[in-house]
Protein backbone atom coordinates (compact mmCIF):
# COMPACT_ATOMS: atom_id res chain seq x y z
CA UNK A 1 0.00 0.00 0.00
CA UNK A 2 3.08 2.31 1.40
CA UNK A 3 4.59 1.07 -2.06
CA UNK A 4 1.66 2.07 -4.23
CA UNK A 5 1.16 5.23 -2.96
CA UNK A 6 4.96 5.99 -3.18
CA UNK A 7 4.63 5.45 -6.83
CA UNK A 8 1.98 7.96 -7.39
CA UNK A 9 3.31 10.57 -6.01
CA UNK A 10 6.31 9.80 -8.00
CA UNK A 11 3.95 9.74 -11.19
CA UNK A 12 1.76 12.87 -10.24
CA UNK A 13 5.58 14.71 -9.50
CA UNK A 14 6.88 13.64 -13.05
CA UNK A 15 3.78 14.75 -14.47
CA UNK A 16 3.64 17.80 -13.46
CA UNK A 17 7.83 18.59 -13.83
CA UNK A 18 6.85 17.81 -17.57
CA UNK A 19 3.73 19.83 -17.66
CA UNK A 20 6.10 22.72 -16.25
CA UNK A 21 8.56 22.49 -19.03
CA UNK A 22 6.37 22.03 -22.18
CA UNK A 23 5.16 25.41 -20.86
CA UNK A 24 7.66 26.69 -20.26
CA UNK A 25 8.98 25.25 -23.80
CA UNK A 26 5.96 26.69 -25.53
CA UNK A 27 6.59 30.43 -23.86
CA UNK A 28 10.38 30.61 -25.27
CA UNK A 29 8.55 29.19 -28.87
CA UNK A 30 5.85 32.16 -28.35
CA UNK A 31 8.15 34.80 -27.90
CA UNK A 32 11.02 34.11 -29.73
CA UNK A 33 9.71 36.21 -32.90
CA UNK A 34 6.93 37.74 -30.88
CA UNK A 35 4.10 39.66 -32.60
CA UNK A 36 3.97 42.06 -30.37
CA UNK A 37 5.90 43.39 -27.31
CA UNK A 38 5.19 41.55 -24.16
CA UNK A 39 3.48 44.66 -23.11
CA UNK A 40 1.01 45.13 -25.64
CA UNK A 41 0.07 42.08 -27.01
CA UNK A 42 -2.48 39.40 -26.00
CA UNK A 43 -1.07 36.32 -28.04
CA UNK A 44 0.02 33.45 -26.24
CA UNK A 45 -0.39 35.66 -22.29
CA UNK A 46 -4.13 35.44 -22.91
CA UNK A 47 -5.02 31.94 -21.90
CA UNK A 48 -8.69 31.83 -22.56
CA UNK A 49 -8.11 29.27 -25.55
CA UNK A 50 -7.62 26.85 -22.55
CA UNK A 51 -10.89 27.62 -21.57
CA UNK A 52 -12.97 27.03 -24.78
CA UNK A 53 -13.54 23.31 -24.90
CA UNK A 54 -16.16 21.92 -23.89
CA UNK A 55 -17.84 25.49 -23.91
CA UNK A 56 -19.45 27.72 -26.44
CA UNK A 57 -17.25 28.06 -29.82
CA UNK A 58 -15.40 31.00 -29.48
CA UNK A 59 -15.92 34.01 -31.87
CA UNK A 60 -13.67 34.80 -34.58
CA UNK A 61 -12.23 37.96 -32.67
CA UNK A 62 -11.74 35.62 -29.51
CA UNK A 63 -9.55 33.14 -31.47
CA UNK A 64 -7.65 35.93 -33.19
CA UNK A 65 -6.37 37.10 -29.48
CA UNK A 66 -6.16 33.68 -28.40
CA UNK A 67 -3.91 32.88 -31.35
CA UNK A 68 0.43 32.74 -30.75
CA UNK A 69 0.77 34.74 -34.06
CA UNK A 70 -1.19 37.22 -33.06
CA UNK A 71 -0.25 40.63 -30.91
CA UNK A 72 -2.31 43.79 -30.36
CA UNK A 73 -2.16 46.37 -28.70
CA UNK A 74 -4.77 47.27 -25.89
CA UNK A 75 -6.47 49.97 -28.08
CA UNK A 76 -6.88 47.30 -30.79
CA UNK A 77 -7.32 44.40 -28.20
CA UNK A 78 -10.57 46.59 -26.73
CA UNK A 79 -11.74 47.08 -30.99
CA UNK A 80 -12.04 43.30 -30.93
CA UNK A 81 -13.18 42.56 -27.61
CA UNK A 82 -16.37 45.24 -27.96
CA UNK A 83 -16.61 43.82 -31.91
CA UNK A 84 -16.34 46.67 -33.67
CA UNK A 85 -14.15 45.42 -36.01
CA UNK A 86 -15.51 43.84 -39.12
CA UNK A 87 -15.68 39.76 -39.15
CA UNK A 88 -14.26 39.91 -42.94
CA UNK A 89 -10.79 41.84 -40.98
CA UNK A 90 -11.09 39.49 -38.61
CA UNK A 91 -11.21 36.40 -40.83
CA UNK A 92 -7.93 37.81 -43.27
CA UNK A 93 -5.97 38.43 -39.84
CA UNK A 94 -6.87 34.66 -38.40
CA UNK A 95 -5.64 33.86 -42.38
CA UNK A 96 -2.23 35.93 -42.20
CA UNK A 97 -1.62 34.92 -39.17
CA UNK A 98 -1.73 30.90 -39.22
CA UNK A 99 1.72 31.12 -40.53
CA UNK A 100 3.01 34.53 -39.66
CA UNK A 101 3.36 36.64 -36.34
CA UNK A 102 2.01 40.08 -36.75
CA UNK A 103 1.02 43.14 -34.42
CA UNK A 104 -1.66 45.41 -35.19
CA UNK A 105 -1.31 48.68 -33.94
CA UNK A 106 -4.85 50.15 -34.22
CA UNK A 107 -8.48 49.03 -35.92
CA UNK A 108 -10.56 52.17 -34.73
CA UNK A 109 -9.51 53.34 -31.76
CA UNK A 110 -6.70 55.94 -31.27
CA UNK A 111 -6.27 55.79 -35.16
CA UNK A 112 -5.16 59.29 -36.45
CA UNK A 113 -4.28 60.34 -39.79
CA UNK A 114 -3.17 63.44 -38.82
CA UNK A 115 -1.62 64.30 -35.69
CA UNK A 116 -4.33 66.66 -33.47
CA UNK A 117 -7.20 65.48 -35.76
CA UNK A 118 -10.02 63.57 -34.65
CA UNK A 119 -10.65 60.71 -37.11
CA UNK A 120 -14.20 61.09 -38.87
CA UNK A 121 -16.52 58.87 -41.59
CA UNK A 122 -14.00 60.84 -44.22
CA UNK A 123 -10.12 60.62 -44.84
CA UNK A 124 -9.36 64.03 -44.12
CA UNK A 125 -7.85 66.54 -46.44
CA UNK A 126 -4.47 67.07 -46.02
CA UNK A 127 -3.36 62.91 -46.49
CA UNK A 128 -2.38 62.95 -49.87
CA UNK A 129 -4.72 62.51 -52.19
CA UNK A 130 -6.87 60.46 -50.44
CA UNK A 131 -8.85 63.42 -48.21
CA UNK A 132 -12.31 63.15 -48.53
CA UNK A 133 -12.53 59.34 -49.08
CA UNK A 134 -14.39 57.19 -46.90
CA UNK A 135 -12.34 56.56 -43.54
CA UNK A 136 -12.36 52.55 -43.26
CA UNK A 137 -10.49 52.83 -39.91
CA UNK A 138 -13.40 54.67 -39.03
CA UNK A 139 -16.26 52.06 -39.57
CA UNK A 140 -13.83 48.93 -38.32
CA UNK A 141 -13.12 47.75 -41.58
CA UNK A 142 -8.99 48.33 -41.04
CA UNK A 143 -6.20 47.51 -39.71
CA UNK A 144 -2.63 48.46 -39.76
CA UNK A 145 -0.43 45.95 -38.99
CA UNK A 146 3.16 47.61 -37.79
CA UNK A 147 5.17 44.67 -37.14
CA UNK A 148 6.31 40.85 -38.60
CA UNK A 149 7.70 38.38 -36.50
CA UNK A 150 8.59 40.61 -34.30
CA UNK A 151 10.84 43.43 -36.98
CA UNK A 152 9.23 46.62 -37.90
CA UNK A 153 7.49 46.45 -41.39
CA UNK A 154 9.21 50.03 -41.87
CA UNK A 155 12.83 49.16 -43.90
CA UNK A 156 12.42 45.77 -44.05
CA UNK A 157 9.69 45.35 -46.58
CA UNK A 158 11.77 42.83 -49.24
CA UNK A 159 12.07 40.64 -45.97
CA UNK A 160 11.08 37.30 -47.37
CA UNK A 161 8.54 37.38 -43.75
CA UNK A 162 6.97 40.59 -44.89
CA UNK A 163 6.27 39.57 -48.84
CA UNK A 164 5.17 36.18 -47.52
CA UNK A 165 2.48 38.16 -45.43
CA UNK A 166 1.62 39.92 -49.03
CA UNK A 167 1.44 36.68 -50.48
CA UNK A 168 -0.74 35.02 -48.17
CA UNK A 169 -2.95 38.09 -48.76
CA UNK A 170 -2.88 37.72 -52.83
CA UNK A 171 -4.31 33.71 -52.30
CA UNK A 172 -7.44 35.23 -49.99
CA UNK A 173 -10.11 34.77 -52.88
CA UNK A 174 -10.89 37.92 -54.03
CA UNK A 175 -14.29 38.42 -52.77
CA UNK A 176 -12.89 38.18 -49.01
CA UNK A 177 -10.06 40.12 -49.65
CA UNK A 178 -9.19 43.47 -48.58
CA UNK A 179 -9.42 46.11 -51.71
CA UNK A 180 -7.16 48.55 -49.87
CA UNK A 181 -3.97 46.80 -49.42
CA UNK A 182 -1.45 49.45 -49.12
CA UNK A 183 2.52 49.13 -47.75
CA UNK A 184 6.02 50.19 -48.38
CA UNK A 185 6.92 51.48 -51.60
CA UNK A 186 9.69 48.80 -51.75
CA UNK A 187 6.81 46.24 -50.55
CA UNK A 188 4.44 47.22 -53.09
CA UNK A 189 6.88 47.12 -56.00
CA UNK A 190 8.44 43.98 -55.31
CA UNK A 191 4.73 41.54 -54.94
CA UNK A 192 3.55 43.75 -57.95
CA UNK A 193 -0.08 43.59 -57.56
CA UNK A 194 -2.75 45.40 -59.69
CA UNK A 195 -5.19 47.66 -58.13
CA UNK A 196 -7.95 45.09 -59.33
CA UNK A 197 -6.04 42.58 -57.02
CA UNK A 198 -6.82 44.96 -53.82
CA UNK A 199 -3.60 47.11 -53.74
CA UNK A 200 -3.54 50.80 -53.70
CA UNK A 201 -0.13 51.19 -55.84
CA UNK A 202 -0.50 55.39 -55.37
CA UNK A 203 2.62 57.22 -54.74
CA UNK A 204 1.68 59.42 -52.33
CA UNK A 205 -0.22 56.53 -50.09
CA UNK A 206 2.73 54.60 -50.39
CA UNK A 207 4.85 57.00 -49.10
CA UNK A 208 2.69 57.79 -45.93
CA UNK A 209 2.33 53.57 -45.19
CA UNK A 210 6.31 53.32 -45.67
CA UNK A 211 6.22 52.07 -42.01
CA UNK A 212 3.34 49.75 -42.04
CA UNK A 213 0.61 47.96 -43.59
CA UNK A 214 -2.97 49.22 -44.07
CA UNK A 215 -5.52 46.70 -44.81
CA UNK A 216 -9.03 47.91 -45.03
CA UNK A 217 -12.59 47.13 -47.04
CA UNK A 218 -13.50 50.08 -48.67
CA UNK A 219 -17.60 48.86 -48.61
CA UNK A 220 -19.82 47.66 -46.10
CA UNK A 221 -20.58 44.24 -47.36
CA UNK A 222 -18.45 43.59 -50.92
CA UNK A 223 -15.31 44.42 -52.45
CA UNK A 224 -14.26 45.86 -55.35
CA UNK A 225 -12.03 43.27 -56.41
CA UNK A 226 -11.45 41.97 -59.98
CA UNK A 227 -8.86 39.52 -59.47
Amino acid sequence: MIRSLQSLVALLLFVGVALAVALWSLENIRWEEPACPRTVGHGFQDLRWLETGGGPAATGAERLLSRPNFGATPQAARDLESGVVDERMISTLLTVSEDHGICVQTFKEGHRFLPGVEDGPTIPEGYGDAGGLPNTHYFGRAADIYQIHGEPVEDNGTRPAVLEVGQTLGAIPPQNRPDQIIGPPDWTNRLNYPREAGWVPARDQLQLHKDHLHLGYRDEASTNNRL
